[in-house]
């Protein structure tokens, strides 16, 4: 029996601030929707048998997180129930005051921020529709909110900085990090991360054209073995490059989180991977999860550049 270290909610999906030029969004096909909190609850109580096992809690998936109105809600309950490491992955361009306290206030762990650029021109040219000074602006501001709880009381929330390494910025990285690493507070466990961009289900437009070409493949995929992704409908995914929901795999609202990641489809898919044949399988096969993660991994050797085997957003 495999029970995940990584649960993964997504809260909201289906709606974003920007349209960036790596992403998905013209693919996907699930309706905008925002998962109740009271089905959030449900789908937390399920899991608490498993809780223990669960090294990180992730709110997010298709879809920017900061939209859901309810978001510090869902935290507060999730701290509340005792999950480990809640956190969240967001452009940050409705990172405001007051979401920023109201984050802080219930809990957070872990906010990852998506920075693609240090430049203005190199930002806006990939995460289209944002604003890099408005940004940059939240994400401080965010950093001395957070600074000022901690002094009164209130627990800690490192913030990660996310690159994602394709041609237009790579030559940025060095100064991108460079910048950050004296921006950000090591001692609260801030820390800068890199990966190279991705292709998912083939729906990347462009994707040889973004990707560096680098890094070999791998049979296996650590996805499907330690990270349980849930939409927001409480569907399973089979892992979080599913953006559609195409495999019908179950729902945890009305079933045990823990059987559905031990069904027929994914021992089928965990079995093929071990085998050395994951290029015939659906999703898998047109994947570059492994080699981006991989291939990040031998490119950057440095202090600043963490990056587990389990979790390719750093956590």
């Amino acid at each position: 029996m495999i029970i995940p270290s990584h649960l993964q909610i997504e809260t909201i999906n289906g709606v974003c601030t920007a349209k960036c030029t790596m992403c998905t969004i013209p693919y996907w096909t699930r309706k905008p929707y925002v998962m109740k909190v009271k089905d959030f609850t449900t789908i937390l109580s399920r899991f608490l048998p498993y809780r223990d096992n669960l090294n990180y809690l992730s709110l997010f998936g298709f879809g920017e997180p900061l939209l859901d109105k309810e978001l510090s809600v869902k935290i507060r309950i999730a701290k509340g129930f005792g999950f480990n490491s809640v956190g969240f992955a967001t452009n940050c361009t409705e990172l405001t005051c007051a979401t920023s306290e109201s984050l802080l206030r219930a809990g957070l762990d872990t906010l990852i921020c998506s920075v693609d650029g240090i430049t203005k021109e190199t930002y806006e040219s990939i995460r289209k529709g944002a604003n890099f000074d408005e940004v940059i602006c939240n994400i401080q501001r965010f950093m001395f909110i957070r600074d000022m709880f901690i002094r009164e009381g209130y627990r800690n929330a490192k913030v990660v900085i996310r690159f994602v390494r394709q041609q237009t910025n790579e030559h940025e990285w060095e100064e991108f990090k460079s910048r950050w690493e004296k921006i950000l507070d090591p001692k609260y466990g801030d820390f800068v991360i890199c990966h190279d961009v991705i292709d998912i289900d083939g729906m990347v437009d462009g994707y040889k054209s973004k990707s560096m070409g680098v890094g070999g493949d791998t049979s296996v995929c650590s996805e499907i073995y330690n990270r349980m992704s849930i939409h927001s409908n409480g569907e399973v995914a089979l892992c979080c490059a599913e953006a559609n929901g195409k495999f019908k795999l179950g729902s945890v609202l009305d079933s045990d989180p823990i059987e559905i990641f031990n069904n027929e489809t994914f021992t089928h898919y965990r079995r093929m991977m071990e085998e050395g044949r994951r290029g015939e399988l659906e999703l898998c096969n047109t994947c570059t999860i492994p080699r981006s993660v991989k291939s990040t991994t031998l490119d950057i050797k440095t202090p600043a550049f963490r990056l587990r085997k389990e979790d390719d957003d750093g956590r």
